[in-house]
């Protein structure tokens, strides 16, 4: 799989955990907790957004994002 092994972790977490309430949320788009920013820039695309741009913010476990209007 891509990604690092703390990426690999929180995403089997997601898998696991998040994944299946997400499919259970009437209306979810279902998609766990763990965005690639491939799926995030699709995702702020179909809301209108026009660019995505990751932040320069350094952290082990999450990614910050700046979504342009």
């Amino acid at each position: 799989a891509p990604g690092d092994e703390l990426e690999r972790l929180l995403y089997g977490f997601s898998l696991l955990i998040c994944l299946p309430d997400s499919m259970s949320t009437p209306g979810s788009a279902a998609t766990g907790t763990v965005l690639r920013p491939e799926t995030l820039r699709e995702y702020a695309a179909q809301a209108g957004f026009r660019r995505v741009d990751i932040l320069p913010v350094d952290h082990d476990q999450w990614r910050f994002y700046h979504l342009h209007p």
